[in-house]
């Protein structure tokens, strides 16, 4: 009895698991101290992801880019575009493109389940290998 109930609930947990996606709301965190940030919008359009910035939690430091050239210059945060291009590849998203607002730079990017609920976010110049990650948690 012990053996089917134990093996009822680990087929539930895959189950459970088996429909957790990128898309959806993540908290973002800082790269530098991990402190949550924001609230993105992982979306898919036309086959690939992309994210924009639906929220600024009460820890962000920064609130328009300054940094980044362009149309992008001096806007708010909200509702930017911050995510773009990623290509699906399962349950991650790759070689896409992160911005960065604090020096609105944009880096190559990559996507990844961690977990149901934490999404790693790495980004890089050149390999991934060599870049930053964050982990951002789900919007429950």
């Amino acid at each position: 009895m012990k053996y089917l109930v134990f093996t009822m609930m680990a087929f539930f947990m895959v189950l459970g698991d088996a429909d957790a996606q990128i898309t959806g709301l993540w908290k973002s965190t800082d790269h530098i101290d991990n402190t949550e940030r924001s609230i993105v919008k992982i979306f898919e359009k036309n086959g690939k992801i992309y994210g924009t910035v639906e929220k600024l939690l009460p820890a962000a430091t920064i609130t328009h880019c300054k940094g980044c050239e362009g149309e992008l210059k001096n806007k708010s945060l909200i509702g930017m575009t911050i995510l773009t291009d990623l290509k699906i590849s399962g349950e991650k998203a790759v070689e896409g493109k992160i911005l960065d607002p604090s020096n609105g730079k944009w880096y190559s990017c990559d996507i990844e389940l961690d977990s149901r609920d934490k999404l790693k976010v790495t980004g890089y110049i050149g390999f991934p290998l060599f870049g930053k990650t964050m982990y951002w948690n789900r919007v429950k």
